[in-house]
């Protein structure tokens, strides 16, 4: 098991050069949100750009996306029946967050499964992301597509995928579990916690720091899904994107909260700030 620190943020973390743009820094696609859920969509495209994409394209309902531009009046917006036919470009998206009974929604995450383009997978899209893997939809390598499940999540998935779990094995064994859907979905995983594990095929483990408690608040894995979408699309390995992402999203809820309480949409105001320290080698 590796531990992943400051250094290794530090010398993953993607800064652009003098001959950079804005489609070579990463172009994150992003499905999120519906219109019962639209602040995810607006927190998960906020993690991306704070993190510092080049470009966010979100797909989904209209409500959503008024939402998304109100926070964010960067980003590029789509309506899925504006891209049935054809995803707009992106090196990697972001799937699954807040998405509910939205059948149009669901038909580009299909899309971005069957096109076997490199995704953070939340929420919402675990279960449909692990059985298309599981079954062998899977041109992509595991390298680039990232599972972001808590506990719950992580045992819905296992139990779609036809094994045995319950909260409380998971509790006993994390690592064992994630190790689980990560070989059955021959993918990589980052199971969310107090201590966050990043785990890949093949049993290659790493640990982060202990996140602080007031991180536990709607919204949050929102946020931290969008800056790990940022990372696999500047190119990333989706380990290397999953554990930075968790890193720095623990950090910036310590900087935003100030030891009190915190709110998702802050944490990633702090991303930038978090950064930036770490770059200049002043994260711990």
């Amino acid at each position: 098991m590796r531990r992943w620190e400051g250094a290794d943020v530090a010398a993953s973390w993607p800064v652009p050069g003098a001959a950079d743009d804005k489609y070579s820094r990463g172009v994150v696609g992003v499905v999120a949100g519906s219109e019962a859920y639209p602040g995810a969509a607006a927190l998960v495209v906020s993690g991306a750009v704070q993190a510092g994409a080049g470009m966010v394209r979100y797909v989904g309902p209209e409500r959503a996306q008024d939402l998304v531009l109100a926070h964010r009046p960067e980003a590029v917006v789509h309506h899925p029946a504006d891209v049935a036919d054809r995803l707009p470009r992106a090196q990697a998206w972001v799937v699954g967050s807040g998405v509910a009974d939205y059948p149009e929604q669901d038909a580009a995450i299909g899309a971005v499964i069957a096109e076997s383009l490199p995704m953070v997978v939340d929420a919402g899209a675990l279960e449909t992301v692990a059985r298309a893997r599981a079954a062998g939809e899977r041109a992509v390598g595991p390298e680039r597509v990232l599972l972001t499940p808590h506990a719950g999540e992580l045992v819905r998935t296992l139990v779609a995928l036809r094994h045995d779990a319950t909260e409380a094995g998971v509790e006993r064994d994390r690592v064992g579990h994630a190790r689980l859907l990560a070989e059955t979905a021959r993918a990589t995983v980052l199971l969310k916690g107090a201590v966050t594990l990043v785990v890949s095929p093949g049993g290659g483990v790493i640990e982060l720091p202990l996140a602080p408690a007031w991180l536990a608040t709607a919204g949050a894995g929102d946020v931290l899904a969008g800056i790990a979408g940022a990372l696999l699309g500047a190119g990333l390995t989706a380990g290397e994107a999953g554990a930075s992402a968790a890193w720095v999203h623990a950090r910036a809820a310590e900087r935003a909260s100030g030891g009190g309480p915190v709110a998702a949409l802050d944490v990633a105001g702090a991303v930038p700030a978090v950064v930036a320290d770490a770059l200049a080698g002043s994260g711990s």
